[in-house]
């Protein structure tokens, strides 16, 4: 796997849905007790090498790939980061897994995480893309079928991404080796979201593929 070459004066760009959305979890404090996100805890560690590290962090709950798709420019491109931490899909594989509760999906995630990582390509040519893989922890046995639904969409995602040369980290399989030893309900209450023992997991796995330069 490629190191993510992180320099003393690096702006880094953290994008998603609600995993990586300080301002959701500090919200769901109570239910979740996951306020202190993989995002946070990595950018204490960045200002640790160097105070001159920018990090924007540009999570927002309940997005898919296509709201990504359409902040894009936004939220990614104007910013121009060094470094872009992106973890997006899970949501949308949900609403294909729980089509009752929301609307037709109407904007399929192939196309729009496709042009997701195609423009950062050619937009931002320079730009290091790390993208964690969506995942589920086991906390919640109701939700254990989702996963079928949900490594349909974790194969298009990778596929998309490793073709216009992301770095992957497949965070589901670090749950599932960090579940061997740990209880899941204490990485995860409702299965989707993590506790802040959770984030640690996702920053201590996202740390071991950061080089400081």
């Amino acid at each position: 796997m490629n190191k993510i070459q992180i320099k003393k004066d690096s702006k880094i760009l953290f994008i998603g849905d609600s995993i990586s959305d300080p301002v959701f979890n500090f919200r769901m404090m109570k239910d979740i007790k996951g306020r202190n996100i993989y995002a946070l805890q990595l950018k204490k560690k960045f200002k640790k090498h160097s105070k001159k590290i920018r990090v924007h962090i540009k999570g927002i709950a309940s997005n898919r790939t296509y709201h990504v798709y359409d902040r894009l420019t936004k939220d990614c491109i104007n910013l121009k980061p060094d470094v872009i931490i992106m973890l997006i899909g899970i949501n949308d594989a949900w609403e294909n897994y729980v089509s009752e509760e929301y609307p037709p999906l109407l904007r399929p995630i192939e196309p729009h995480i496709r042009e997701i990582f195609r423009r950062i390509k050619m937009e931002l040519p320079d730009t290091q893309v790390l993208y964690l893989m969506p995942f589920m922890i086991d906390a919640v046995e109701a939700k254990f079928p989702f996963h079928k639904k949900l490594d349909e969409c974790r194969e298009i995602l990778e596929s998309a991404a490793l073709e216009y040369g992301a770095t992957v980290l497949d965070l589901q399989e670090v749950f599932y080796e960090t579940q061997k030893s740990i209880e899941p309900k204490k990485l995860a209450i409702d299965g989707i979201h993590p506790t802040n023992l959770g984030h640690k997991v996702m920053a201590d796995a996202v740390e071991k593929i950061i080089e400081y330069v």
